[in-house]
């Protein structure tokens, strides 16, 4: 396998190809710190090869229920678990200003753009992404509160580190147009 010039590669990220050659993913991905490197791997595994991509930012559109996912070279600092958080994934999902405030006291690692109608989570993995966005799907709806859904949260994060499984960390459970 050749090696690709960083001039070449420059100028391949420059023009914004519509579809980014897998092995020159590869080896961006490959050059990233580690939290980021192993998600990027994941997700080239998981979905192909990106649609856009940066020295630093691979991004895929319409991917696995996902209106798009982002993962970015991070250097790690971690001093917190937000610190991994090296992946933001996201759907449409249209809220009022009363659903946003409840979703953002849930949790910091949200992100809502109520003129877009999205919704979106930062984790280290996916699952967590699923498990946040679930959550917050019931607490929208109505379903259940914020402090009830923290404690879900820490319920399934210690279900998952005890090797069993959860529903809300193995794909969206509502209906999404991502």
């Amino acid at each position: 396998m050749s090696r690709i010039p960083i001039a070449a590669l420059s100028l391949l990220l420059a023009a914004g190809c519509a579809s980014v050659p897998r092995a020159v993913a590869d080896r961006v991905v490959d050059r990233w710190s580690g939290p980021s490197a192993a998600a990027g791997k994941i997700l080239l595994d998981q979905y192909g090869a990106p649609d856009d991509m940066t020295p630093n930012k691979l991004t895929w559109r319409g991917r696995g229920g996902w209106k798009r996912t982002v993962v970015w070279n991070r250097r790690p600092v971690y001093r917190s678990p937000a610190d991994l958080a090296v992946m933001q994934q996201t759907v449409d999902y249209p809220l009022d200003l009363m659903q946003a405030v409840q979703l953002l006291a849930f949790s910091d690692d949200l992100v809502i753009d109520l003129a877009r109608g999205e919704l979106s989570s930062r984790g280290g993995h996916e699952s967590i992404n699923y498990l946040r966005l679930n959550l917050a799907d019931e607490i929208a709806r109505g379903v259940t509160s914020v402090p009830e859904a923290q404690a879900s949260y820490r319920r399934v994060i210690a279900l998952t580190a005890a090797g069993k499984t959860s529903p809300y960390t193995e794909k969206l459970l509502f209906s999404s147009d991502g």
